[in-house]
């Protein structure tokens, strides 16, 4: 109920939080259990950098199938590699074997090819504007 004689009164207050023993992360019991989590954390990363390290060639001759086709720079053909493999929902380094599987045998597979096209034709679109432009 509203009184016309009467002001309106906001009152506004200030929301703090603060840091419980419940919101903290348990402390490991011993420190062989830090030690152990530690390695397991340092053997995944290991591993995934191997296998960054093993792909990086094939992502890169994908880079220059596309440069050469498109005439473009290596960070454009890089953004179509990342647009495609984006849009299919598909590792950068499989988008990047099928392209490179492609250019010597039979095109990739139907949603690489259709988001490749898609990324090619959005280049193509970014180019002629540019160009018009000057």
């Amino acid at each position: 109920m509203r009184f016309p004689d009467r002001p309106v009164v906001r009152r506004r207050y200030r929301r703090t939080t603060t840091i419980s023993r419940r919101n903290q992360a348990p402390a490991p019991d011993t420190p062989a259990e830090d030690t152990a989590a530690e390695v397991r954390r340092l053997r995944a990363e290991n591993a995934q950098l191997r296998e960054a390290m093993a792909s990086r060639p094939q992502i890169d001759q994908a880079r220059g199938i596309l440069m050469a086709d498109e005439a473009c720079t290596a960070a454009q053909a890089w953004e179509m590699l990342r647009y495609t493999s984006q849009h299919t929902n598909i590792k950068l380094r499989e988008v990047a074997a099928a392209v490179v599987a492609g250019a010597a045998g039979p095109p990739p597979p139907q949603p690489i090819s259709a988001a490749l096209r898609r990324a090619r034709a959005r280049f193509r679109a970014r180019r002629r504007t540019a160009e018009r432009k000057e």
